[in-house]
């Protein structure tokens, strides 16, 4: 069934995973929808859910590309002084991301065992912003508490256009902000098993998803396999 503008729902917008252009395209034609974004979604009986996903690697060096770029980009906004725990939360992530000249490099170093001690690194990569709120944040209670009937579809990043448009019966016309792919986004075999093995979770919670999607009768049309 096709979702109208008279159908009430809740769009859980994992960073990075298309929401702004769901929202441009559906609050011009009269959509009614709350967006959970950066706060987790309300796991009511009476509540239906549209969710945004892709693949746990890619959108990480989504993030990790957008933060580069956020943290070297002279117009945007600065903290001010008024608020001390966020200028050094933003000094910290702006000091991380410049040890490593692109994602790659980053990724390559996430080898237990190897040079580097790699614990201090993965709890620094939850200064990047969207990193720490991935999937399993968003949906593992929500998985929890929901029926299959809930769920109205999930919109998979990578067949956007598609699933968005056997969701709602129109193809989306606005562009998508991807300032960030002026950025590197290639991964070596090591640098991506790396971070599969880092996103294991993730992986998990999105098999978890596509289960209840199957059950929903509204099964995804992606598969993510953490390989």
């Amino acid at each position: 069934l096709m979702i109208g503008p008279q159908t009430s729902f809740d769009l859980v917008h994992v960073g990075k995973c298309g929401g702004g252009t769901v929202v441009q395209e559906l609050v011009p034609r009269g959509y009614q929808f709350e967006k959970f974004h950066l706060r987790r979604p309300v796991a009511a009986a009476d509540r239906r859910f549209v969710i945004l996903v892709r693949d746990p690697v890619a959108r990480f060096v989504s993030a990790y590309n957008w933060r580069q770029l956020v943290m070297h980009d002279e117009s945007f906004p600065a903290v001010g002084p008024e608020d001390p725990v966020k200028q050094l939360r933003h000094d910290t992530e702006r000091a991380f991301l410049s040890l490593f000249p692109d994602v790659n490099t980053f990724a390559e170093k996430l080898v237990a065992g190897g040079t580097w001690d790699v614990s201090p690194i993965t709890t620094l990569m939850q200064l990047i912003g969207h990193v720490p709120q991935g999937f399993a944040w968003y949906l593992d209670e929500l998985l929890d508490r929901i029926e299959p009937g809930q769920l109205l579809g999930v919109i998979a990043t990578e067949r956007f256009a598609d699933d968005f448009e056997s969701l709602f019966g129109f193809r989306p016309t606005a562009s998508r902000h991807r300032n960030e792919a002026s950025l590197p986004t290639n991964l070596s075999p090591a640098g991506r098993a790396n971070l599969v093995r880092q996103f294991a979770g993730e992986y998990r919670t999105l098999a978890r998803l596509a289960d209840l999607a199957r059950r929903a009768g509204r099964p995804m049309s992606m598969e993510y396999v953490a390989a």
